[in-house]
Protein backbone atom coordinates (compact mmCIF):
# COMPACT_ATOMS: atom_id res chain seq x y z
CA UNK A 1 0.00 0.00 0.00
CA UNK A 2 2.38 2.56 1.10
CA UNK A 3 4.35 2.07 -2.71
CA UNK A 4 1.58 2.66 -4.59
CA UNK A 5 0.84 5.93 -3.16
CA UNK A 6 4.63 6.89 -3.66
CA UNK A 7 4.18 5.72 -7.49
CA UNK A 8 0.57 7.93 -7.32
CA UNK A 9 2.71 10.68 -5.86
CA UNK A 10 5.87 10.52 -8.43
CA UNK A 11 2.96 9.95 -11.42
CA UNK A 12 1.25 13.35 -10.70
CA UNK A 13 4.38 15.53 -10.08
CA UNK A 14 5.32 14.31 -13.97
CA UNK A 15 2.04 14.97 -15.02
CA UNK A 16 2.25 18.39 -14.04
CA UNK A 17 5.79 19.30 -15.09
CA UNK A 18 4.56 17.62 -18.15
CA UNK A 19 1.87 20.25 -18.46
CA UNK A 20 3.96 23.39 -17.19
CA UNK A 21 6.54 22.48 -20.49
CA UNK A 22 3.59 22.61 -22.76
CA UNK A 23 2.15 25.88 -21.48
CA UNK A 24 5.58 27.13 -21.81
CA UNK A 25 6.57 25.63 -25.29
CA UNK A 26 3.08 27.29 -26.62
CA UNK A 27 3.85 30.28 -25.38
CA UNK A 28 7.02 30.72 -26.93
CA UNK A 29 6.15 29.54 -30.09
CA UNK A 30 2.51 31.59 -30.35
CA UNK A 31 3.24 34.47 -32.81
CA UNK A 32 0.26 36.53 -31.78
CA UNK A 33 1.18 36.32 -27.76
CA UNK A 34 1.31 39.84 -27.59
CA UNK A 35 -2.44 40.29 -29.15
CA UNK A 36 -3.17 37.76 -25.40
CA UNK A 37 -1.87 40.29 -22.78
CA UNK A 38 -4.14 41.71 -20.09
CA UNK A 39 -3.00 45.01 -20.76
CA UNK A 40 -3.85 44.85 -24.53
CA UNK A 41 -6.87 43.63 -23.78
CA UNK A 42 -8.03 46.38 -21.70
CA UNK A 43 -6.57 48.63 -23.83
CA UNK A 44 -9.00 47.35 -26.79
CA UNK A 45 -12.23 46.84 -24.67
CA UNK A 46 -11.40 50.72 -23.34
CA UNK A 47 -10.73 52.03 -26.42
CA UNK A 48 -8.34 55.62 -25.92
CA UNK A 49 -6.10 55.52 -22.06
CA UNK A 50 -7.01 58.06 -19.77
CA UNK A 51 -10.06 59.00 -21.24
CA UNK A 52 -12.15 61.19 -18.84
CA UNK A 53 -16.01 60.14 -18.39
CA UNK A 54 -18.55 62.05 -17.04
CA UNK A 55 -22.43 61.91 -16.87
CA UNK A 56 -24.26 63.87 -19.99
CA UNK A 57 -24.83 67.32 -19.22
CA UNK A 58 -26.67 70.51 -21.50
CA UNK A 59 -25.23 74.00 -21.12
CA UNK A 60 -28.18 76.20 -21.39
CA UNK A 61 -27.82 80.09 -21.59
CA UNK A 62 -30.29 82.65 -21.27
CA UNK A 63 -30.69 86.66 -22.36
CA UNK A 64 -32.92 89.03 -21.48
CA UNK A 65 -33.44 91.76 -24.51
CA UNK A 66 -35.68 94.54 -22.42
CA UNK A 67 -36.86 97.87 -24.37
CA UNK A 68 -40.49 99.98 -24.40
CA UNK A 69 -43.70 98.34 -25.16
CA UNK A 70 -44.41 97.41 -28.48
CA UNK A 71 -40.84 98.19 -29.68
CA UNK A 72 -40.76 96.80 -33.48
CA UNK A 73 -37.35 95.28 -33.01
CA UNK A 74 -38.82 92.54 -30.35
CA UNK A 75 -42.24 92.34 -31.33
CA UNK A 76 -41.58 92.61 -35.41
CA UNK A 77 -38.31 92.24 -36.29
CA UNK A 78 -36.70 89.85 -34.29
CA UNK A 79 -40.08 87.43 -35.10
CA UNK A 80 -39.51 87.17 -39.21
CA UNK A 81 -36.55 85.42 -38.63
CA UNK A 82 -38.19 82.84 -35.85
CA UNK A 83 -39.98 79.32 -37.12
CA UNK A 84 -43.10 79.17 -34.75
CA UNK A 85 -44.00 76.55 -36.59
CA UNK A 86 -41.26 74.38 -34.64
CA UNK A 87 -43.51 74.37 -32.10
CA UNK A 88 -46.29 71.50 -31.85
CA UNK A 89 -49.41 72.89 -33.58
CA UNK A 90 -51.47 71.98 -30.66
CA UNK A 91 -49.05 73.61 -28.13
CA UNK A 92 -48.57 77.00 -30.21
CA UNK A 93 -52.47 77.18 -30.17
CA UNK A 94 -52.57 76.94 -26.67
CA UNK A 95 -49.43 79.08 -26.11
CA UNK A 96 -51.16 81.66 -28.51
CA UNK A 97 -54.45 81.82 -26.62
CA UNK A 98 -52.86 82.92 -23.26
CA UNK A 99 -50.79 85.65 -25.00
CA UNK A 100 -47.27 83.58 -25.34
CA UNK A 101 -45.45 83.03 -28.77
CA UNK A 102 -42.57 80.88 -28.99
CA UNK A 103 -40.47 79.28 -32.19
CA UNK A 104 -36.69 78.74 -33.04
CA UNK A 105 -34.58 80.60 -34.85
CA UNK A 106 -31.19 79.28 -36.69
CA UNK A 107 -28.43 80.80 -37.72
CA UNK A 108 -27.47 84.45 -37.03
CA UNK A 109 -29.66 86.62 -35.24
CA UNK A 110 -30.96 89.64 -37.22
CA UNK A 111 -28.84 92.81 -37.38
CA UNK A 112 -31.21 94.94 -34.94
CA UNK A 113 -31.52 92.22 -32.62
CA UNK A 114 -27.80 91.52 -32.28
CA UNK A 115 -26.80 95.21 -31.81
CA UNK A 116 -29.24 95.18 -28.52
CA UNK A 117 -27.70 92.19 -27.19
CA UNK A 118 -24.00 93.87 -27.57
CA UNK A 119 -25.15 97.19 -26.30
CA UNK A 120 -22.80 98.65 -23.69
CA UNK A 121 -23.37 99.63 -20.63
CA UNK A 122 -25.71 101.01 -18.96
CA UNK A 123 -27.89 98.55 -21.87
CA UNK A 124 -25.50 95.93 -21.43
CA UNK A 125 -27.36 92.73 -21.63
CA UNK A 126 -25.62 89.90 -19.50
CA UNK A 127 -26.76 86.45 -20.45
CA UNK A 128 -26.69 83.80 -17.09
CA UNK A 129 -25.45 80.27 -18.01
CA UNK A 130 -26.03 76.78 -16.46
CA UNK A 131 -24.25 73.62 -16.66
CA UNK A 132 -27.62 71.54 -15.85
CA UNK A 133 -27.33 66.93 -15.88
CA UNK A 134 -29.25 65.48 -18.18
CA UNK A 135 -33.18 65.10 -17.15
CA UNK A 136 -32.53 68.00 -14.36
CA UNK A 137 -35.38 71.04 -14.56
CA UNK A 138 -33.79 74.02 -14.34
CA UNK A 139 -35.45 77.29 -13.11
CA UNK A 140 -35.38 80.44 -15.47
CA UNK A 141 -36.69 84.12 -14.27
CA UNK A 142 -38.29 85.62 -16.56
CA UNK A 143 -40.03 88.85 -14.99
CA UNK A 144 -39.84 90.17 -11.62
CA UNK A 145 -42.30 90.02 -8.57
CA UNK A 146 -45.54 92.01 -8.58
CA UNK A 147 -47.55 92.97 -5.63
CA UNK A 148 -50.55 92.35 -7.14
CA UNK A 149 -51.32 90.27 -10.44
CA UNK A 150 -54.65 89.76 -12.27
CA UNK A 151 -54.70 87.31 -15.06
CA UNK A 152 -57.23 85.66 -17.58
CA UNK A 153 -56.15 82.27 -18.55
CA UNK A 154 -57.59 80.22 -21.31
CA UNK A 155 -57.58 76.62 -21.35
CA UNK A 156 -59.50 73.69 -23.51
CA UNK A 157 -61.40 77.42 -25.04
CA UNK A 158 -62.77 77.99 -21.43
CA UNK A 159 -61.47 81.50 -19.81
CA UNK A 160 -60.91 81.88 -16.19
CA UNK A 161 -59.98 84.46 -13.98
CA UNK A 162 -57.85 84.01 -11.23
CA UNK A 163 -55.63 86.73 -8.85
CA UNK A 164 -52.25 86.55 -7.65
CA UNK A 165 -49.89 88.40 -4.83
CA UNK A 166 -46.44 88.49 -4.39
CA UNK A 167 -46.55 86.84 -8.32
CA UNK A 168 -43.38 86.48 -10.19
CA UNK A 169 -42.90 84.13 -13.70
CA UNK A 170 -40.91 81.74 -14.32
CA UNK A 171 -39.85 78.99 -17.09
CA UNK A 172 -39.26 75.57 -16.07
CA UNK A 173 -36.30 73.63 -18.65
CA UNK A 174 -36.07 69.96 -18.60
CA UNK A 175 -32.78 69.32 -21.22
CA UNK A 176 -32.13 65.88 -23.11
CA UNK A 177 -29.37 64.57 -25.64
CA UNK A 178 -31.03 64.06 -28.51
CA UNK A 179 -30.21 62.52 -31.50
CA UNK A 180 -26.51 63.95 -33.04
CA UNK A 181 -25.68 66.87 -31.76
CA UNK A 182 -29.15 68.52 -30.44
CA UNK A 183 -30.57 69.05 -27.10
CA UNK A 184 -34.22 68.25 -26.64
CA UNK A 185 -35.69 71.32 -24.39
CA UNK A 186 -39.03 71.00 -22.61
CA UNK A 187 -40.45 74.39 -21.34
CA UNK A 188 -42.79 75.01 -18.86
CA UNK A 189 -44.51 78.17 -17.91
CA UNK A 190 -44.47 78.93 -13.43
CA UNK A 191 -46.02 81.15 -11.51
CA UNK A 192 -45.00 81.57 -8.11
CA UNK A 193 -47.36 83.61 -5.28
CA UNK A 194 -48.09 84.46 -2.23
CA UNK A 195 -46.07 84.49 1.58
CA UNK A 196 -42.75 82.90 1.85
CA UNK A 197 -43.91 80.06 3.41
CA UNK A 198 -41.46 77.65 5.42
CA UNK A 199 -41.64 73.81 5.26
CA UNK A 200 -40.05 71.03 6.69
CA UNK A 201 -39.08 68.25 3.73
CA UNK A 202 -37.75 64.68 5.12
CA UNK A 203 -34.30 63.83 3.37
CA UNK A 204 -34.10 60.22 2.20
CA UNK A 205 -32.39 58.05 4.84
CA UNK A 206 -29.49 55.47 3.54
CA UNK A 207 -30.72 52.73 5.75
CA UNK A 208 -34.35 52.08 7.05
CA UNK A 209 -32.93 52.18 10.06
CA UNK A 210 -31.33 55.11 10.35
CA UNK A 211 -33.27 58.33 12.08
CA UNK A 212 -35.68 60.66 10.06
CA UNK A 213 -33.79 63.94 9.40
CA UNK A 214 -35.11 66.89 7.48
CA UNK A 215 -34.34 70.06 6.15
CA UNK A 216 -35.89 73.23 5.85
CA UNK A 217 -37.15 75.46 2.94
CA UNK A 218 -38.51 78.44 2.25
CA UNK A 219 -40.77 78.90 -0.93
CA UNK A 220 -43.75 80.21 -2.03
CA UNK A 221 -46.88 78.34 -3.47
CA UNK A 222 -45.81 76.91 -7.20
CA UNK A 223 -48.59 76.47 -10.08
CA UNK A 224 -46.93 74.96 -12.62
CA UNK A 225 -48.82 75.41 -15.71
CA UNK A 226 -47.99 71.99 -17.10
CA UNK A 227 -51.20 72.28 -19.90
CA UNK A 228 -48.90 75.00 -21.66
CA UNK A 229 -45.56 73.33 -21.95
CA UNK A 230 -43.85 72.89 -25.25
CA UNK A 231 -41.24 71.14 -27.02
CA UNK A 232 -38.57 71.99 -29.26
CA UNK A 233 -35.49 70.48 -30.14
CA UNK A 234 -32.71 72.83 -31.13
CA UNK A 235 -29.35 72.60 -32.80
CA UNK A 236 -25.90 74.16 -32.21
CA UNK A 237 -26.90 76.74 -34.30
CA UNK A 238 -30.40 77.58 -32.92
CA UNK A 239 -32.21 79.30 -30.05
CA UNK A 240 -35.23 79.21 -28.69
CA UNK A 241 -36.88 82.47 -28.72
CA UNK A 242 -39.86 83.20 -26.24
CA UNK A 243 -42.28 86.64 -26.25
CA UNK A 244 -45.82 87.49 -26.15
CA UNK A 245 -48.36 88.95 -28.17
CA UNK A 246 -49.09 92.66 -26.73
CA UNK A 247 -52.33 93.18 -27.69
CA UNK A 248 -53.65 90.48 -25.10
CA UNK A 249 -53.87 92.45 -22.39
CA UNK A 250 -54.13 90.24 -18.68
CA UNK A 251 -52.83 87.09 -20.42
CA UNK A 252 -50.06 85.08 -18.93
CA UNK A 253 -48.10 86.11 -21.72
CA UNK A 254 -48.39 89.54 -21.06
CA UNK A 255 -47.65 88.74 -17.14
CA UNK A 256 -44.06 87.14 -18.35
CA UNK A 257 -43.49 89.46 -20.65
CA UNK A 258 -44.11 92.91 -19.86
CA UNK A 259 -43.47 95.24 -17.17
CA UNK A 260 -46.13 98.10 -16.32
CA UNK A 261 -44.57 101.19 -14.51
CA UNK A 262 -46.04 104.03 -12.70
CA UNK A 263 -46.85 106.63 -16.04
CA UNK A 264 -47.65 104.53 -18.92
CA UNK A 265 -45.12 105.53 -21.34
CA UNK A 266 -42.77 104.03 -19.66
CA UNK A 267 -43.73 100.08 -19.94
CA UNK A 268 -41.52 97.57 -21.39
CA UNK A 269 -41.81 94.24 -22.96
CA UNK A 270 -39.37 91.60 -23.05
CA UNK A 271 -38.01 88.89 -25.83
CA UNK A 272 -36.09 85.80 -23.79
CA UNK A 273 -33.37 83.73 -25.67
CA UNK A 274 -32.15 80.26 -24.59
CA UNK A 275 -29.49 78.42 -26.26
CA UNK A 276 -28.60 75.00 -25.59
CA UNK A 277 -25.19 72.93 -25.90
CA UNK A 278 -24.36 69.44 -24.82
CA UNK A 279 -21.09 67.68 -23.98
CA UNK A 280 -19.98 64.75 -26.02
CA UNK A 281 -21.95 61.37 -24.67
CA UNK A 282 -20.34 60.38 -21.39
CA UNK A 283 -17.18 62.13 -22.86
CA UNK A 284 -15.82 65.53 -21.53
CA UNK A 285 -13.82 67.10 -24.36
CA UNK A 286 -10.12 68.65 -23.35
CA UNK A 287 -11.59 72.14 -23.12
CA UNK A 288 -13.51 71.37 -20.45
CA UNK A 289 -10.82 69.24 -18.79
CA UNK A 290 -8.43 72.12 -18.43
CA UNK A 291 -11.52 74.19 -17.41
CA UNK A 292 -11.19 76.38 -20.63
CA UNK A 293 -15.08 78.18 -21.76
CA UNK A 294 -15.42 76.54 -25.28
CA UNK A 295 -16.88 78.51 -27.69
CA UNK A 296 -20.87 79.03 -26.05
CA UNK A 297 -23.71 78.09 -27.48
CA UNK A 298 -25.57 81.58 -27.89
CA UNK A 299 -22.78 82.31 -30.37
CA UNK A 300 -20.62 85.22 -30.74
CA UNK A 301 -20.92 88.36 -29.55
CA UNK A 302 -22.04 87.39 -26.35
CA UNK A 303 -20.15 86.23 -23.04
CA UNK A 304 -21.43 84.86 -19.88
CA UNK A 305 -21.03 84.57 -16.24
CA UNK A 306 -18.10 81.99 -16.04
CA UNK A 307 -19.98 79.23 -13.76
CA UNK A 308 -23.86 78.77 -12.62
CA UNK A 309 -23.70 78.94 -9.02
CA UNK A 310 -23.42 82.85 -8.97
CA UNK A 311 -26.63 82.84 -10.96
CA UNK A 312 -28.17 80.34 -8.56
CA UNK A 313 -27.48 82.14 -5.72
CA UNK A 314 -28.73 85.56 -7.23
CA UNK A 315 -32.05 83.76 -7.47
Amino acid sequence: MRANRGVSAVSRRAVLAGLTTGLAAAWGCNPHKDQIRPDNLLGRIGGRQGQVIEPKKCALRMAVVTRPFRDPIINEVAWRSVDEQAVAPEERLALQANGIRMGRITGELPRELESLLNAPPPNQVEPITFLVPEGTQELLTVCDPVAQASLLMNRDRRVTGKDYSEAAGFYRVTPEHHDGEAVALRLTPEIHHGPVQRSYQPLQQPTPYSPQEFKIADGQQQDSLRDLAANLVVEPQQAVVLGCLPDQERSLGAFLFTASADHPDRRSQRLVLIWAARNQVGVLDDKAKKGGDAEGPAGPGLTARPTAAKDEAAR
